[in-house]
């Protein structure tokens, strides 16, 4: 389906001075609620203004995946929703999903079937409905695509009004600063690519995250300097193939370590991780770590 702007489907048109989202693609509006009088359904527990009520987040899979659901929680924490980790407390759910490895996907329908039977309002992200948008399993859930979730308020605000927004199709990559809430407020998980270059039988992402596009030396430099600034003294450089990246703007990975190293300060931590591989900083002066992995790379 094509990009569409103002448009209920199934109900003819928005109604005057109704205005969805653009670039939407499938808004449906949800079953009039036919609660018994006297009976509120849960769906219309939480207040009406947008930005006062709670999310609750979880997130499935990759170092990716986890900075794709900071910078969610970010810009939902900025208009002023809550954030919990509590699903109980949650108005609606935000579930960030992964395709690698089965086990995940179990748990994202698990997790989407407990949230139907809570009658919690869904929005669901990540690898599994940009891959496979067909999935019984998300039938009458928003979605946001991989390369959307810059506009994940939208479609929080409008899940809440009762409508299904989906926003499937590819465009530029997400902006680096946007607003972030960390995991760990001490750890910035930097993605320097998306997609890749290969098209492995077995692996499900290249579906999802489609071919090898790389952020610019300069754009990832900046976010160094602004997260360092904020008091972030681990950096992750993430993706789904680490060792491509630059190939499809002329650079490669020993520039942009070069280049991030320059903008270190002296004084950083050196705490090695067990989960990842520690590329050697390319100056001595640097203590801080940089830590790279293939996010897509089963292990």
């Amino acid at each position: 389906m094509e990009d569409i702007e103002d448009l209920l489907v199934g109900s003819g048109g928005a109604p005057p001075g109704f205005r969805l989202p653009l670039n939407a693609v499938g808004v449906n509006p949800r079953k009039k609620n036919t609660a018994k009088p006297g009976k509120i359904s849960p769906m219309n527990d939480s207040p009406k203004i947008p930005g006062t009520q709670t999310i609750y987040v979880k997130t499935f899979g990759c170092s990716h995946n986890q900075s794709d659901s900071e910078y969610m929680a970010g810009q939902l924490s900025a208009f002023g929703y809550a954030l919990s980790d509590n699903p109980e407390e949650g108005d609606l759910w935000l579930i960030n999903t992964c395709t690698v490895k089965n086990p995940s996907q179990s748990a994202m329908n698990t997790l989407i079937t407990k949230g139907r039977s809570a009658k919690k309002p869904l929005v669901v992200a990540g690898c599994v409905p940009q891959g496979s948008r067909d999935l019984k399993e998300l039938e009458g859930v928003s979605i946001v695509g991989v390369q959307q979730i810059d506009r994940v308020v939208e479609v929080v605000e409008e899940t809440l009004k009762g409508h299904e927004v989906r926003l499937l199709n590819h465009k530029t990559l997400p902006a680096l600063d946007l607003p972030k809430v960390r995991k760990n407020k001490f750890v910035e998980i930097l993605p320097i690519n998306v997609g890749c270059l290969g098209a492995c039988t077995y692996c499900k992402t290249k579906h999802a995250r489609g071919h090898l596009g790389s952020y610019t030396v300069d754009s990832l430099v900046e976010r160094v300097k602004t997260v360092v600034a904020d008091g972030v003294r681990e950096i992750w450089l993430s993706s789904e193939d680490t060792g491509a990246y630059g190939r499809d703007i002329g650079v490669n990975l020993p520039i942009l370590l070069n280049a991030i190293v320059e903008e270190l300060p002296p004084d950083g931590i050196h705490k090695p991780h067990h989960d990842f591989y520690r590329l050697k900083p390319l100056r001595n002066t640097a203590t801080y770590d940089i830590l790279c992995r293939n996010t897509a790379t089963p292990h």
